[in-house]
């Protein structure tokens, strides 16, 4: 048996639940602002993930050793691929992952796009940047 249909047992559509879970998230959530809410939407995005029976773990940027802790989504499809799920990626100011600015999330090969993400997340101090 494949790992991606132990992952996704009854065979739905993975991305359509993501999406599904990213608008309920963003419903419950619409006053908050994307800076330094990291931890919130990601607890409220685990929360409804969960719901809809999607296998994924909540992240840390410190888990990798980089020095700004920054909290998002990972959602396994495969055994060399996953989904990032990050509704807050905007406060970083890249548009190194376009994709991800408009969806809230994207599919990654596990490898050099995960750690151009993390360096993209785990390196710029939001707080000091709104300092100057």
């Amino acid at each position: 048996m494949k790992i991606e249909n132990i992952i996704n047992i009854k065979g739905v559509s993975l991305e359509e639940k993501i999406k599904r879970t990213i608008d309920e998230t963003k419903d419950e959530l619409s006053g908050l602002t994307t800076e330094t809410t990291c931890m919130i939407y990601s607890s409220y995005l685990s929360e409804n993930l969960r719901r809809e029976h999607i296998a994924h773990e909540i992240v840390s940027t410190k888990e990798y050793e980089y020095p700004y802790e920054h909290i998002f989504i990972v959602v396994p499809k495969d055994e060399k691929s996953s989904y990032i799920v990050d509704l807050t990626y905007e406060q970083f100011q890249s548009n190194k992952f376009p994709e991800l600015l408009q969806k809230g999330y994207i599919l990654i090969k596990e490898g050099e796009q995960l750690r151009n993400y993390l360096d993209v997340v785990g390196n710029v101090n939001i707080n000091e940047r709104k300092k100057h």
